[in-house]
């Protein structure tokens, strides 16, 4: 016994297809959601934003570095934030090698584009999402390498090792 289906019946759905195309399109709007559009890089509890001239509350005694309220008049190392077209920011110098008590200032410098310096490490106190003309401060306490990043642009990627 053979069983005939209706022409209609055998054509092939596009399943497959639409599938993946709406699939790419899902993620396309998710990851612009998450980067491109809007304010990124909230703060949850571990990372805590602080507006220029505010008072630092840094309660934990061990903390590897401490968020100057205000960048010191001329400070002895400096990273600036520089415009650029390959990577849309970029931190200069990359790495920086700084012994342990020194005080490291970021100078935006990009008239283009907002950034911001986010730790690797979580429990550290981030800079906030600002653009040419904003100076933000750090001071090291501790020796190790502090890897950061801006939250805004993949791959504007910086370092500070902290020598003891």
């Amino acid at each position: 016994m053979s069983v005939h289906l209706p022409a209609a019946a055998t054509r092939r759905l596009p399943g497959p297809r639409l599938a993946v195309g709406l699939l790419a399109v899902v993620v396309t709007f998710m990851v612009a959601g998450c980067g491109a559009f809007g304010d990124v890089g909230q703060p949850t509890a571990a990372h805590i934003l602080t507006a220029p001239g505010n008072p630092v509350q840094q309660a934990n005694s061990k903390l590897s570095l401490q968020v100057l309220p205000k960048p010191p008049a001329n400070p002895e190392y400096k990273v600036i934030i520089y415009h650029n077209v390959n990577t849309v920011g970029e931190f200069v110098p990359e790495t920086l090698t700084v012994p342990v008590g020194s005080i490291v200032e970021w100078v935006w410098t990009d008239q283009y584009d907002q950034h911001n310096v986010w730790w690797v490490d979580q429990q550290l106190i981030n800079s906030p999402t600002k653009g040419a003309g904003f100076k933000w401060a750090v001071k090291f306490l501790a020796p190790g390498v502090y890897d950061y990043y801006c939250t805004l642009h993949p791959g504007m990627l910086g370092r500070v090792v902290v020598t003891g």
